[in-house]
């Protein structure tokens, strides 16, 4: 096996002092970083990496320069949505071989429903499962999704896409589960305990739910609201007992002072008196827009209470071209091409219409290949037919709703009603005349 090294990380120079904004690298090369308060240096650091070039760049900056203690209690954190190209998933198992030996935690997590009661009736809830560092198989199995699952299920789910003004991939996938992994992880426990019954089927009942569906004014008719949940309902009813030494070798106890007294019901709890975490996010400074919407975030604190953001890339100045430049020096690097637009879902409908026909060009050769280690890529996040099918299938159709259309419109999809679909792109829609529409993706994490 190749050994993975990491040469040239720009040096830090920390500080705990406050309140002197980071300033530019100095003659030496050298990064001043500063916590905004002296007690963010105590609280447990959360990584959130997202498995592209800049968060990976951010990552070994930061273990390079010894910014990150697992005593107390640091982690990172990568979100998988089971639609990533599979050089990303490669990319991701490199930079967490050749974190191990920096000696922090490293773990994979996913988005995942089980079944529950809630005021007499089964339903299905939200949490997440810990996967390791190999694609799903019978042989492996928990290892992570690829083919799209965990999307689909969330999506069953809901019973509805998003869109650029309702984000639940993001929201879902991402901030939730990092908020759920950490209510675990910052109770400083050894394993997450099982959720959901000991049951050997699914025990909800198709009628109950519509029920609960129409009691809630919700105007889907029966047939479409079972046929979109039907795949949700069909996977795994329940999450089992998870060590997190079986997920990262390197895991050990820790006990950070500040957690102490922060757990109820044998979870960290967040809000007035509870738990705080400084959440390291790779954006660049020549992201200033994704840049601008966390910090708003973290100003407002809704639902992100306890969260200290920092964005370390971005108070060094660095630009897409630094961080290309920093991966050209290693021995292994994202297998992806260089503008980041097959980074992130695939096909993801925030990618903006540039993006999105490179992606629909370099893919059109890739489709009927298979993937060394994963399988074919023909109806996975890899191909458009299976977007197609997704926004098929849990996109609106108003006339089988019954309900009146929208001028031409009858479908409305992960696009809105404009005309753009992915069957559309499939055919050969010509992206360009969309481009004042389709707006490039600020997605935050």
């Amino acid at each position: 096996m190749t050994k993975l090294a990491v040469c040239h990380s720009p040096k830090l120079v920390v500080t705990k002092r406050v309140p002197k904004p980071p300033t530019r690298h100095d003659p030496d090369g050298e990064y001043a970083f500063r916590y905004r308060a002296k007690k963010h240096a105590s609280l447990p650091h959360v990584v959130k990496f997202s498995g592209g070039r800049s968060s990976g760049l951010l990552l070994f900056t930061l273990l390079e320069n010894g910014l990150l203690d697992a005593a107390r209690g640091d982690v990172i954190i990568f979100n998988n949505t089971s639609a990533e190209h599979p050089e990303t998933y490669r990319f991701v198992r490199h930079c967490m071989q050749a974190a191990r030996i920096y000696g922090i935690p490293f773990f994979q997590i996913e988005f995942q429903t089980y079944e529950d009661a809630r005021k007499g009736e089964w339903s299905r809830l939200p949490t997440y499962r810990l996967v390791n560092d190999l694609p799903k198989s019978p042989e492996n199995p928990d290892g992570f999704h690829w083919q799209g699952e965990v999307y689909e299920e969330l999506l069953s789910w809901s019973g509805y896409v998003p869109n650029q003004f309702e984000r639940i991939c993001t929201q879902k996938l991402k901030l939730e589960v990092t908020r759920s992994f950490l209510q675990d992880w910052l109770s400083s426990k050894p394993s997450i305990p099982r959720l959901g019954h000991y049951g050997d089927h699914s025990r909800i009942d198709a009628e109950t739910a519509f029920r609960r569906h129409r009691k809630n004014r919700g105007g889907v008719p029966r047939e479409i609201f079972v046929q979109k949940r039907a795949y949700a309902w069909n996977r795994s009813h329940f999450r089992p007992e998870q060590r997190f030494d079986a997920y990262c070798p390197n895991w050990k106890p820790f006990e950070n002072a500040v957690l102490a007294d922060r757990t109820f019901g044998g979870k960290a709890t967040f809000g007035k008196g509870g738990v705080e975490y400084v959440a390291m996010i790779g954006l660049r400074a020549d992201e200033p827009q994704r840049i601008a919407r966390v910090a708003e975030r973290g100003a407002s604190d809704a639902g992100f209470e306890g969260e200290h953001i920092y964005m370390p890339l971005g108070d060094m100045a660095v630009s897409r071209g630094d961080v290309n430049a920093f991966w050209a020096r290693q021995n292994w690097d994202l297998a992806l091409p260089s503008d980041a637009s097959l980074s992130n879902c695939v096909f993801c409908f925030l990618k903006g219409a540039a993006n999105l026909a490179a992606v629909r060009a370099h893919m059109k050769q890739e489709r009927a290949t298979e993937a060394d280690g994963f399988g074919p890529l023909a109806n996975t996040p890899c191909d458009l037919a299976w977007w197609d099918r997704i926004e098929t299938s849990y996109g609106r159709d108003l006339l089988a709703e019954r309900r009146k259309t929208r001028g031409n419109v009858s479908h409305i999809g992960f696009f809105g009603s404009d005309g753009v679909s992915y069957r559309a792109m499939s055919e050969g829609l010509d992206l360009a005349d969309y481009s004042e529409t389709m707006l490039p993706c600020d997605c935050t994490e």
